[in-house]
């Protein structure tokens, strides 16, 4: 079974997770996913993609812990997300992300990515990286641009998740759909939507909207990611909180920081 399946209907094209039970976004599940929207892109046959999970309750946990320890699985970890980051912002149509249960780290900045956010009212979303030692290098470009800038401070800081309604209320800019039945109804109406409107022109009004964003969002990262991988992971902490998650214990942080 694929991990990443892509179908297109009615002009629409789905890209789901599925890789149970709780769609992690290793290394090489975010090259797959990114290897899926290079392909979109050389096709005409679709006016729109959504992105959501083929799992019923969970839309991914996000990044694979394990893969946070260790200079260079922390370098490829962040290669391949920050790669697919950048080949969902360049994608020339529009892009929705249809969100079910948790969406968590490196899953809730793919979603960032996404023009669009259709969630259950209860679905939980934040990134709790900093609870783990680290920080999310992709959410410190994205949720300014996307969020209140208080919120994601908030998110980014804190490491706390949120339901998507709390999200909505404080300005998130989420679309709810209440309960399954219905966020299936608005993949129906997105298809109702999309596979009627001209390509051309919905395409030029994309790139218009976004405005150069997988560059911007490069430029913005590149710094990020070296600063992650020289001074972060020159800390105790970083390791320690990866660590103790895997080992199912409490973390011993020592409190210092990088000089």
């Amino acid at each position: 079974m694929a991990t990443v399946e892509v179908s297109v209907e009615q002009r629409v094209a789905r890209v789901s997770l599925n890789a149970p039970p709780l769609n992690v976004l290793t290394a090489a599940v975010q090259d797959e996913l990114r290897g899926a929207f290079e392909a979109l892109r050389q096709r005409d046959d679709h006016n729109a993609v959504l992105v959501q999970s083929a799992l019923e309750g969970v839309f991914s946990a996000g990044a694979d812990v394990a893969e946070h320890i260790g200079h260079d699985n922390c370098k490829r970890m962040l290669e391949s997300a920050h790669g697919l980051i950048a080949e969902v912002l360049r994608c020339p149509v529009p892009t929705i992300a249809v969100i079910n249960g948790r969406c968590l780290g490196g899953a809730f900045e793919l979603c960032l990515a996404c023009d669009q956010l259709v969630a259950l009212p209860d679905a939980q979303l934040g990134t709790p990286e900093i609870k783990l030692g680290c920080y999310p290098p992709a959410a410190l470009v994205l949720m300014p641009q996307r969020l209140p800038g208080a919120l994601a401070a908030e998110l980014i800081q804190s490491g706390r998740v949120f339901p998507a309604a709390e999200l909505q209320k404080r300005g998130a800019g989420l679309r709810l759909a209440e309960g399954e039945h219905a966020l299936r109804a608005v993949g129906d109406e997105l298809i109702e939507t999309y596979s009627n409107l001209p390509r051309g022109p919905l395409a030029e009004a994309t790139r218009l909207l976004r405005s150069g964003a997988a560059e911007r969002f490069r430029a913005g990262v590149g710094s990020i990611e070296q600063a992650y991988l020289q001074r972060l992971l020159s800390l105790h902490d970083a390791a320690e909180g990866a660590e103790a998650f895997l080992a199912k214990r409490k973390p011993d942080w020592d409190h210092i920081e990088y000089r």
